[in-house]
């Protein structure tokens, strides 16, 4: 087994487990001196889909919500650069220089002329935005699921605080801070193991510079999404409390040829 350099042996056991029952095979690529961890079901077709994590996760929190395209799809699960297993000793995790890593990544695992459905999630969807405007010929059609980089004309509930008391509860410095967070995270709360929570911890310094570059990011997708060609889902909860469902409302995002849809 591939040793894991950021994860205990608790959290490397649970994550092997999900692996094998998927049928995911554990990856790691090298490109221009970052080290790539990533999930590969190998499956043999030309179709490809590649789903990108939000931010402070991981690529098995993915494989739950994208499991039935295993059956048809040769599925790549990265760990984004600064995340996970992937190397994240950078300056700047800025969307377009993620974007480029990840062209660069997936030229070297794929070849340069292999197209892919891109799937992105909150940060990984403002990646992936980003991704698909800039290296059209790579992308066969984009899924964002409430990507970040969208102006809110609504402030969502944790932009409300941030704004009213200036404490930003994206920051993750302990484990109650990653509890908390959680309470934006999701609309279902779901059980979250210590180990994971220690994890998170050890990783604060790389989070608080993603955390400052997603911000400086803000509205990056405004101009981005206009310049997608390719078959183009948007998806959002109407329930979402970090990134307002309001974000549809910016003109670049809902246009004819994107279909968007709210998730109740």
């Amino acid at each position: 087994m591939m040793p894991l350099r950021g994860t205990d042996s608790r959290s490397a056991c649970s994550f092997a487990v999900v692996r094998w029952y998927c049928g995911l095979i554990l990856e790691e690529a090298t490109v221009s001196d970052i080290t790539w961890t990533y999930l590969d079901s190998h499956r043999e077709t030309t179709e490809v889909v590649v789903v990108l994590h939000g931010f402070s996760s991981v690529k098995e929190s993915m494989v739950r919500s994208v499991r039935p395209l295993f059956n048809d799809y040769r599925v790549i699960m990265p760990d984004l650069p600064g995340h996970g297993d992937t190397s994240s000793d950078m300056d700047s995790f800025r969307a377009e220089e993620q974007a480029d890593r990840l062209f660069a990544f997936l030229a070297q695992v794929l070849g340069p002329s292999q197209t892919i459905h891109l799937v992105g999630c909150s940060m990984g969807g403002m990646i992936g935005g980003v991704f698909a405007a800039k290296y059209p010929a790579t992308i066969a059609s984009v899924t964002l699921i409430c990507p970040a980089g969208i102006t809110m004309p609504k402030k969502s509930p944790m932009f409300l605080v941030y704004e009213q008391t200036g404490e930003n509860h994206m920051r993750v410095e302990k484990p109650e801070d990653f509890s908390r967070l959680q309470g934006y995270m999701a609309h279902r709360q779901r059980y979250i193991p210590g180990f994971i929570l220690n994890f998170i911890e050890k990783r604060r310094d790389v989070l608080e510079k993603l955390m400052r570059d997603i911000l400086l990011d803000a509205s990056v997708l405004d101009d981005k999404l206009a310049k997608i060609t390719h078959p183009c889902l948007v998806v959002w909860g109407d329930q979402d409390k970090i990134l307002d469902i309001s974000c549809l409302e910016v003109p670049p995002v809902v246009k004819p040829r994107e279909e968007t849809k709210v998730c109740v």
